[in-house]
This record gives structure tokens, C-alpha cells and sequence, in this order.
């Protein structure tokens, strides 16, 4: 049930001398591609009393205020002896030095990239205790606290922390999800499956690779319980999402077609488009290796590009010019020197995005061919913007797919694959729109589910720009195309679309009361809402159930798709 105010905190205890301060916001957080379902999200903060005791993870300033008051009711601040930092980012920084101001006896526990930050950020004589790996920090009544640095591109600070006694792993970015509610733990665990999905293909995917070496770290330890920053805590699907990151981790890495993503931020906005980016990509089919620049070794950018099939460079503008760790992977990119390689440029500005005519032009002249035309944001980018990246890295990455079928032997058709083929959908449009995003597509792939409630069941590849619009709980239009001018539709959708371009340029349209765009020279429409999704091999298998709807044109027939072979559309 939601909470009528927009944020709030939640005390609740966990475990022996173990309480949960979880600070919620039950509205969208911000313009990021990971918060896109608009669920809310909580910052999921642990309080520890043995002996000493220990703060982790405490919460960006957004939740400043109300955590600091929420916490003084449970806490004496001369008590407080540590906070554990799972890992830094400059969102934070208030409420660390507002517990500091509170308690300036405490240590800050973190990995050795998060302790220079914090001393830049707060002080070159705050007291820090930097943790590698082989540490543990003794709160005292059996509560032994295990450091496990876990660094990835875009967490290169990224530490969990277990604690020995309650066999609890704190395991900061890891197993979260993006929706607030009043259940503290994953009791119904299977119902957050695609939200724990999402997060990962948003926040985890385009670095796969680290996430595979995470999870080996991790994987001799005895847990009952993961505490993460974001959502429920996972106890009850424990095995099952930690088989699921497993078999999420390799399947990305074991992708035909690489993509290297190399970016640097300067004010985070950058840095949000690389993540939309990398969603992108991995939606449309291939891996991705994403690198932070400013953190990464030039041999690891050096290796990310010599195994890549094509590559994107991401870069803010600074001074009029792109910083100094870009210019390093751009010079690393010219000295590979394959220009078969696919490219692409992104990034933000504020003025003028000097930068962005610097690394195209260089990459230019050394006879790269662009994927995409260079992709400008100015200042922070907007839902909008961020769907037109995600589109562009999915073009982008099927550009690259289809180049290699091309140079592979296509086989024909099997007998079963014919008969497949068969089978005849009714031609069909379906919109969606939210927010000032809209997007469309041709479908055939459709069916009558259920009678009481009316219903329908829908396929849609995984690369498709409508697919993460259908969500659980996500309105839509489906408009059915009579006989007589299917073709326009057909030829019409079946087309490459520029990302952000209107998809229905040209065709009369009127707005359905969910929202959507009806056709209104189909023969019917039908006004969905997305009930249950369910991954399909290389589709979304998505259950709707239908809400209004009206036949247009009584005396046209539906249009029907008919193919040659079940192993393409």
C-alpha cells in the first residue's frame, strides 16, 4: 500500500543487534534509465550495536534530513564508531558529513579508490580505514566483519561487507531492485523477479564480466540473508536470483558480437547516458565491455578494444575539451588503428561540446565508419533523451549483428522451421506511451488468451524500443489493420526509425483513454494493461488484459501475416 508521503523512513529490525533504517521514496527518484518503471526506491541503510558499533551504507541527501532524525531515535551519535561505505559517490557526501558533524570520533570503513574520494570530499584529516580484501573489523558479541572489495566500471569503489554472526551479506549495489514498499524482506520473492531483472540489465549487464568475478568471490560464503541498498532484502529467493545473476552474467558474456563502451563523467550526466547506452546494447544482442576511463588501466582499455567488434566513446566537455582519461582511450583506439571497427560518440555538455568534435573528428580522419551520428545531451538528460540513447545503442548494436551474418553461410530454411512458418497472426500496431516518450510497432505475433477477464497474449523481441514499455502494470494500445491498406502499415513499421523519430508521421491518430494513440483507420483498437510478462528465449512473452476497446469498421476483414519459414519474421 502506498505511503502517502513522498518519503519516509522505515525502522525495523533484521537480525540480532541488527536494524534496518531504510529510507523510501514512493515516487520516482530521478531521470535514470534504472528508475524508469517508476516504482520508488529506498536507500537501505544497517545499523550494527555490538561492542561498537557500525553504520553501512547511509543514504544520498535527498534523505539527509529525515535520516538523520530518524536515526537519533534509535542511536546515541557518541556511540556511533564506524560507517561502512559499500562504495562513493558524491550524493552521499552530505549525510556523511552529517554524521560526522554529529560524531566526529567515527571511522569511515572503505575500499582504497573510496577513501581518496572521501578525503577529497570531506577532508584530508577524517579518519578512514581502508579495506582489500583480508581485513575484518570485530564489533564486538561475535559480530566479525568481512570487507570483499568488488570493483566494476561503474563502482570501481563497489565493497560488501559480511557479518560472521548473523550471516548477513551487505551487499551494497548487488541483488537489488528499484521499488519501494512496506515489506522489508522478499516474501513474495517470484513476484520481483522482473524488477530484480531490469535492475540487473540496467545497472549490471554492461559489465558482466566484473559481476561473474563478484559472484566467485562471493560464492564460498555461507549466507542466509543479502541486505542491499536498494528494495527488499533477499531471503526468501536467496538461491534463485543468486542462480539467476549467474546465468544472466554468462549469458551476456558469451554474446557473438562485443561492444566496447568507454566513457568518463564529469557531473554524472554522462555517465547517465552511458548506462542508457549500455542498456541499449544489451538489448540489442551483443556484450558488452564497459569501462570507466578514469579508473581503468590502459591495458584494460587496450584489451577491451582489440576483442570489441565496435566501440562508443562517451565524453563530457570540460574546458572546451574532453578529459585528460578520454584522450587516453581515444589515442589507445588510434594506435589499434582497425578501422573495421564500427563507432560511435556520445556524451554530455553545458555550452558549447568541443569535445565531442575532437574525438569524431580524430576518429574521422583516421577512416573509422560512424554507427550512429554523434549523440549530444545538454546538461541533464531527460527520460526522453535517455530512450533515444537506448534506441541508438540498439541500432547500433544490431548494425553490428547483422554485418556478421552477412559474412557467415545463411542455411536455408528446415522442414520444421517451414512448417513453423505456418503459423498466420493477425496484422496488428501496437502503441505505448508514457511520459513524453511514444513508440509503435508492427506485430503479428498475437492471440486471444483468456474469456473472463477478456485477454490477449503478445510476443515481442527482446530488441524491440517498445519492449521496456511493457512492464506489469503498463497501458498500451493494440490497433488491428483491416485488409486494403495493411501494406501502408506493413511498409511503414517494417522500416528503420531514427531514435526519437515520430512513428506515426502521416497516419490519423486519435488519443485513447489509457493514453496511447489510436489508429483510427484500423478496423478495431483494444485499450490493454500488462498483467504478467515471462521471458522467452529470445522474446518477452507478455499476458494483457483488455480494459475498452471498439470495432472501427464492421465490414473490413483483418488483415492476416503470412511468412515462409518459422525462423524469421
Amino acid at each position: 500500500m502506498r505511503n502517502a508521503n513522498p518519503r519516509d523512513v522505515q525502522i525495523a529490525s533484521i537480525a540480532t543487534n541488527t536494524t534496518l533504517i531504510r529510507s523510501r521514496s514512493w515516487t520516482r527518484l530521478r531521470f535514470e534509465i534504472e528508475y524508469a518503471l517508476a516504482k520508488g526506491t529506498t536507500s537501505n541503510c544497517y545499523l550494527i550495536e555490538g561492542d561498537q558499533t557500525a553504520i553501512i551504507d547511509p543514504p544520498p541527501e535527498t534523505f539527509t534530513q529525515i535520516y538523520i532524525e530518524a536515526l537519533q531515535n534509535v542511536l546515541d551519535f557518541q556511540k556511533l564508531d564506524y560507517v561502512i561505505i559499500g562504495h562513493f559517490n558524491p550524493n552521499r557526501v552530505a549525510t556523511l558529513k552529517a554524521l560526522l558533524e554529529r560524531a566526529p570520533q567515527l571511522t569511515f570503513v572503505c575500499s582504497v579508490p573510496a577513501a581518496a574520494n572521501l578525503r577529497t570530499a570531506v577532508g584530508e584529516q577524517v579518519k578512514v580505514m581502508e579495506m582489500r580484501g583480508k581485513e575484518t573489523l570485530d564489533l564486538g558479541q561475535g559480530h566479525v566483519l568481512k570487507a570483499i572489495p568488488i570493483p566494476s566500471p561503474r563502482w570501481p569503489s563497489g565493497l560488501t561487507t559480511y557479518d560472521q554472526q548473523t550471516q548477513i551479506l551487505y551487499s551494497n549495489k548487488l541483488f537489488g531492485a528499484h521499488v519501494c514498499g512496506e515489506e522489508v524482506f522478499d516474501e513474495d520473492w517470484d513476484i520481483l523477479k522482473e524488477d530484480q531483472r531490469y535492475y540487473y540489465d540496467c545497472l549490471m549487464a554492461p559489465h558482466a564480466s566484473h559481476m561473474k568475478a563478484a559472484l566467485e568471490k562471493l560464492s564460498d560464503i555461507p549466507v542466509r540473508m543479502y541486505a542491499s541498498v536498494h528494495g527488499p532484502l533477499v531471503r526468501y529467493g536467496l538461491i534463485e536470483l543468486n542462480k539467476a545473476y549467474q546465468q544472466w552474467s554468462v549469458s551476456q558474456t558469451e554474446r557473438e558480437v562485443t561492444v566496447a563502451l568507454l566513457y568518463a563523467s564529469a557531473y554524472g550526466n554522462t555517465s547517465t547516458l552511458a548506462q542508457a547506452f549500455g542498456l541499449g546494447l544489451t538489448k540489442g544482442g551483443v556484450a558488452v565491455e564497459s569501462i570507466n576511463c578514469e579508473f581503468a588501466q590502459p591495458d584494460e582499455i587496450l584489451a577491451a578494444i582489440e576483442k570489441s567488434d565496435g566501440f562508443i566513446i562517451g565524453s563530457p566537455t570540460i574546458g572546451g575539451n574532453a578529459p585528460t582519461p578520454i584522450h587516453t582511450a581515444l589515442g589507445i583506439v588510434l594506435t589499434v588503428g582497425d578501422i573495421g571497427k564500427l563507432a560511435g560518440v556520445f556524451g554530455s555538455y553545458g555550452w558549447s561540446g568541443e569535445a565531442f568534435d575532437l574525438i569524431e573528428g580524430k576518429l574521422r580522419d583516421a577512416g573509422f565508419k560512424f554507427g550512429f551520428d554523434t549523440f549530444k545531451a545538454r546538461f541533464k538528460p531527460s527520460d526522453k533523451t535517455l530512450k533515444e540513447c537506448e534506441e541508438t545503442a540498439t541500432d547500433f548494436a544490431q548494425t553490428l549483428r547483422k554485418a556478421r551474418k552477412l559474412r557467415l553461410t545463411q542455411p536455408a530454411a528446415t522442414p520444421m522451421e517451414q512448417a513453423v512458418g505456418r503459423i498466420v497472426g493477425s496484422v496488428c500496431v501496437l502503441t505505448a506511451k508514457l511520459g513524453e516518450v511514444t513508440t509503435g510497432m508492427l506485430g503479428s505475433w498475437v492471440s486471444q488468451a483468456t474469456f473472463d477477464p477478456p485477454g490477449i497474449s503478445l510476443a515481442i523481441a527482446k530488441d524491440r524500443a517498445v519492449e521496456n514499455l511493457l512492464y506489469p502494470g503498463s497501458k498500451f494500445v493494440l490497433n488491428i489493420i483491416g485488409e486494403g491498406n495493411q501494406q501502408d502499415y506493413v511498409k511503414h513499421f517494417r522500416k528503420s526509425f531514427a531514435p526519437g523519430e515520430d512513428r506515426f508521421n502521416n497516419f490519423p491518430t486519435a488519443s485513447a483513454d489509457n493514453g496511447g494513440i489510436i489508429l483510427t483507420d484500423a478496423t478495431a483498437y483494444l485499450e490493454c494493461s500488462a498483467s504478467k510478462r515471462m521471458e522467452c528465449g529470445d522474446h518477452w512473452v507478455i499476458y494483457a488484459t483488455v480494459d475498452n476497446g471498439k470495432l472501427l469498421q464492421p465490414d473490413t476483414v483483418t488483415a492476416i501475416h503470412r511468412r515462409k519459414a518459422g525462423n524469421h519474421y
